[in-house]
């Protein structure tokens, strides 16, 4: 069957950790070392002493509202009018030439000329740069944001050209490192004494999709957008069975791979054997996509 067809099996399980897809059966002892280590670091990430970003009540609550389509914008108008930094982001958005092209002057219209799916990434998006993608090395929240932002509107791309249900994908690629952030702190921690280069590298890839999932969950955020933070990594070959797949992990995954490649947020990279194969399995042209990319990114700009 192809693995397109198959619907991915959310998998929440805390402790399962992920191995990136491009770790090619490493030996047993190296698993053992990142495995060890990955879970040191979740622990003290998780520690009393430690505290995880955490939305404001107002943001939280408004993206739990902007995620469900029932919700009426008369309701999503009164939260977003109580926080003066959302409702200045809606009310910009919907003034530019894409939308009114000229000013305008209540949350309610703002919200009713963006749409509900806009309104969604925009607060997404804004929440993250307000509250999250924040910190005390400015240089690096900021290098996380534009990396995230690229890979939301890159995994929407990937979903519309595969046939995926774009709805949540640009939330989705948004979200995928949110772990990272947590995880900056960390770098001297004393369970990564004596691991090379890979290892380490290996382990933050492990924690910061386990963290990640862990905080989307904390923050009440989709089933979807968990099951992308967490198999970005690893979108295939998980489970019981070992049979799992993830529909938007592989998208976020390769979306992820052409913003490295095209050096959003971070140094750009060549496109490597893992990244083509990526590409390839979900039945796309990898010079295509990469054209189609650089026009996703010119537009977003």
């Amino acid at each position: 069957m192809d693995p397109r067809e198959r619907r991915a099996r959310i998998v929440d399980d805390a402790k399962t950790f992920v191995i990136s897809e491009d770790d090619a059966r490493p030996d047993g002892a190296r698993i053992a070392r990142i495995r060890a280590a990955a879970e040191a670091l979740l622990q003290a990430a998780q520690s009393p002493g430690m505290k995880l970003p955490m939305l404001p009540e107002t943001a939280s609550e408004a993206l739990q509202l902007a995620n469900d389509p029932r919700t009426p914008m008369n309701r999503l108008d009164r939260v977003i009018g109580r926080d003066g930094v959302l409702a200045a982001r809606m009310l910009t958005v919907a003034a530019s030439s894409a939308y009114a092209g000229h000013p305008v002057r209540s949350v309610g219209l703002a919200l009713s000329l963006l749409g509900a799916g806009a309104v969604r990434d925009l607060l997404y998006q804004s929440v993250m740069e307000c509250h999250v993608f924040r910190g005390k090395d400015e240089v690096a929240a900021r290098t996380e944001r534009d990396h995230a932002i690229a890979v939301g509107h890159l995994s929407r791309m990937v979903c519309k050209l595969v046939g995926f249900d774009p709805d949540q994908a640009f939330v989705c690629g948004l979200l995928h490192d949110i772990g990272r952030l947590a995880l900056q702190s960390l770098g001297n921690h004393a369970a990564l004494a004596g691991l090379d280069p890979s290892e380490c590298a290996a382990v933050f890839d492990v924690a910061h999709t386990t963290l990640g999932a862990h905080m989307v969950t904390k923050w009440k955020l989709s089933a979807l957008a968990v099951e992308a933070v967490r198999r970005h990594h690893k979108y295939s070959g998980f489970g019981p069975d070992g049979d799992g797949y993830s529909q938007i992990g592989h998208a976020v995954a390769v979306a992820d791979r052409l913003a490295a490649h095209l050096g959003a947020g971070r140094p750009a990279r060549p496109l490597n054997d893992g990244d083509l194969q990526a590409i390839y399995a979900l039945g796309l042209d990898p010079a295509t996509l990469l054209e189609a990319a650089t026009g996703a990114l010119a537009q977003a700009a």
